[in-house]
């Protein structure tokens, strides 16, 4: 499994050292966050690398006002026009400027505008059918497009919701499918229903031959790369590793939000991340050995220096950097040649982490809201869900 970088605030220079040093990946680009110059730039820029180039238009909700995303050509077209007519029109206005973005920033595939869904009715199913037709009339072909499924959390944990999705999508054309899921939570979710609706819609979708790609992730989704999940996408700040829909009213511009001073650093091992004043605690009481980064990003070596942590100029950037670099060693560590070693690897993983968690605690270490440890036991009840679902056809047709 890949692993693409969810553009958020103030990413342009942190993006091009990323890309630049992995060779390789994608970048999903922001329009909430970017003028349109500032698309060009950046996707020129990454354009100079092997990593692919998309744009997601975030038309999320109709009633959007957040400024930077309205202001776009494309959001025009969209936003001002009802439902109704948009299915009707098969939304080919907003499409045909979407098509000139595209071009312009040299993106191989159209991401498709997708409304955000609280329920399954006839009018979302119309709404996103219509549209793969519509780009059909404005001459891009199935494989140029993939259509984007935004679900809300009720929707994620309700294992007949999944296979109605399963089923009606396995049908369209498009053979790329991006999928964004709002989680239980602000970050990680504690609830193992809905965790396993997400495994079992990547599931369901990559028997049927679909490549996915899940937007808006963190490191509770490394367990898609066992499924055969081509990418996930995550970010910097919280709101682009975990998808909020309200992040695009301006009422909700808070990508600011949340800073811990110094930065936190994920220990991947651990599956969790800390504040400094932990990282201090973890030094005086001998188990800050035990953190360090495994795989070593490269960015984290001045922490385990000797020096008291909390004392180490290290700051956010090289908190941002060290966490995307860890997680995308950790997105490609799931590539196996099966389910079956796959799955054991994932499981090697969450128990290795529930290993030192216990470790960590006994030396007073703790994460906050961050900490793995009450996660672990969501992620393995979600698989076992998985595999009693989905784990024959997967051990047949896993790519």
């Amino acid at each position: 499994m890949e692993l693409y970088l969810q553009f958020g605030y103030g990413m342009m220079g942190l993006a091009d050292e990323l890309i630049s040093s992995w060779g390789g990946g994608g970048v999903i680009l922001s329009p909430r966050d970017l003028e349109q110059s500032q698309l060009a730039k950046v996707a020129k820029s990454i354009g100079k690398s092997s990593a692919e180039v998309l744009v997601d238009p975030q038309c999320y909700l109709h009633a959007a006002d957040h400024g930077r995303l309205t202001s776009h050509e494309y959001w025009q077209q969209f936003g001002s026009k009802k439902t109704n007519d948009l299915i009707n029109s098969r939304n080919v206005d907003c499409l045909e400027v979407l098509k000139d973005l595209n071009a312009e920033l040299g993106c191989q595939s159209l991401i498709l505008p997708g409304i955000y869904a609280e329920s399954l009715d006839d009018l979302w199913w119309d709404f996103h059918e219509s549209q793969m037709l519509g780009a059909m009339d404005i001459g891009l072909a199935p494989s140029e497009v993939q259509p984007t499924i935004a679900l809300g959390a009720s929707i994620v944990s309700n294992e007949t919701s999944i296979d109605e999705l399963i089923d009606r999508v396995r049908g369209w054309a498009p053979d790329r499918i991006y999928v964004v899921l709002e989680t239980t939570s602000s970050y990680l979710s504690e609830d193992p229903l809905w965790l396993a609706g997400v495994f079992q819609l990547a599931a369901g979708l990559k028997v049927y031959g679909k490549k996915v790609l899940f937007g808006y992730a963190n490191h509770q989704m490394l367990p898609l790369g066992a499924i055969g999940v081509d990418a996930i996408a995550s970010g910097t700040w919280l709101n682009v590793r975990a998808f909020q829909p309200e992040k695009f009213m301006i009422s909700n511009d808070d990508e600011v939000s949340r800073r811990a001073k110094g930065g936190w650093y994920y220990c991947p091992q651990a599956l969790s991340e800390y504040k400094m004043p932990m990282l201090d605690v973890a030094q005086r009481t001998k188990v800050l050995p035990l953190m360090y980064p495994d795989p070593d990003s490269g960015y984290a070596t001045a922490l385990f220096s000797g020096v008291q942590p909390s004392l180490v100029d290290w700051g956010e950037k090289n908190a941002f950097l060290h966490y995307l670099t860890s997680l995308r060693d950790q997105c490609l560590a799931t590539k196996k040649s099966s389910y079956d070693d796959a799955m054991f690897h994932v499981q090697a993983v969450l128990e290795k982490a529930r290993g030192l968690l216990a470790s960590l605690r006994k030396g007073g270490v703790r994460g906050n809201d961050r900490d793995f440890s009450e996660f672990v036991d969501v992620s393995e009840a979600a698989l076992v869900l998985l595999d009693a679902a989905y784990g024959a056809r997967l051990r047949r047709q896993r790519p």
